[in-house]
């Protein structure tokens, strides 16, 4: 019997070789959970170390119940997430994920970078101790998952260097210990079958890393998607920046049609969306300023029942935090209609 607060539960440990100060790889939980209708929550369940956290904070009052199993297998209403850079004059990260968590966010996101002294600010892995990542866990767990964006310079190359993948791998490492669900990192994808066996090497090596940190890993393609199927792997997909699909009067999409098409396409391999407006100048703009189809965009995620997060990408120069809000009620007015 184990007390979390008020709530006790039964756990059957299947691995228990662990710290102290880590969670369970794996645990089956038979118990009653406080303020939460039975049928929404199976009595008996497998769950990962993340949601095991996750439920022993609520268990302490830290998080509420109803963010404990809002995962990717989640049906129901949109789950929008918010890209910390700055917001609006707010530059301190903490107090920026107070405003996302204010006004209404799901989800968050931050660049695994210090960012640049008073335009933004991310969090660098190297100076984050285990004191600071759990830290940053708990900050964090009131959200129901966020992302990890890479630096900007390690990026997948047909011939990716080692000095890059070790890099990755400290992300990635870092995502997992403060309890990330994904890890997006930019790709410049082969041009030809000549040069694949160094870029499938590097994809095999990050994703035996995101299975050992229990994190995936969502490349950001610009194209080439179809390299996500040759062959496919179980921890990485794609985070499409639907933004940057309209660049170059949609170079992105076209060979699928739409961006819809382009969504169709991914299916499963669809693990995270960018999203931002792009009015045929600047992109990062204000949801609803623009020229992107957003209607064809929700309309097939919701034909491949994709139920991970829509993460707002807004440039703080271009958007300011009113009009982050009026994104939220934009994309969540639209999704209401499809």
């Amino acid at each position: 019997m184990v007390r979390l607060g008020r709530t006790e539960f039964l756990v059957d440990v299947d691995t228990c070789s662990v710290p102290e100060a880590d969670v369970y790889n794996k645990v089956k939980i038979r118990g009653s959970f406080m303020n939460c209708k039975k049928e929404q929550f199976p009595i008996t369940r497998h769950f990962s170390r993340r949601q095991f956290f996750s439920m022993a904070m609520a268990g302490m009052g830290v998080l509420s119940p109803r963010f404990v199993f809002a995962n990717k297998e989640s049906s129901g209403a949109l789950r929008l997430g918010f890209m910390v850079w700055r917001i609006g004059d707010i530059l301190d990260f903490d107090k920026q994920v107070e405003w996302v968590a204010q006004a209404g966010f799901e989800s968050i996101s931050f660049h695994s970078s210090s960012g640049v002294a008073g335009k933004w600010q991310g969090v660098e892995p190297a100076t984050a101790d285990a004191k600071e990542r759990q830290r940053l866990r708990q900050l964090l767990s009131r959200f129901a998952g966020y992302e990890i964006h890479a630096p900007f310079d390690a990026v997948v190359r047909p011939e990716t260097t080692g000095l890059v993948l070790e890099r990755l791998e400290e992300v990635i490492g870092f995502a997992g210990d403060v309890g990330a669900s994904i890890v997006t990192v930019h790709v410049e994808a082969p041009r030809k079958e000549a040069s694949d066996m160094s870029w499938q090497k590097a994809l095999d090596k990050l994703d035996a890393v995101a299975a050992k940190a229990d994190v995936r890993v969502g490349l950001e393609f610009n194209s080439g998607f179809e390299w996500l199927r040759k062959p496919s792997r179980e921890r990485i997909g794609t985070t499409l920046d639907i933004g940057h699909m309209y660049h170059h009067e949609g170079l992105g999409y076209r060979p699928y049609g739409s961006i819809g098409g382009l969504v169709k396409f991914l299916d499963k391999t669809l693990f995270h969306l960018h999203v931002h407006d792009y009015d045929g100048k600047n992109d990062h703009l204000e949801i609803g300023t623009g020229r992107i189809d957003f209607d064809d965009m929700l309309k097939n995620l919701n034909a491949i029942g994709y139920r991970g997060t829509l993460c707002f990408e807004l440039n703080p120069d271009r958007c300011p935090p009113e009009g982050v809000r009026r994104s939220a009620a934009f994309l969540r007015k639209r999704a209401a209609m499809i």
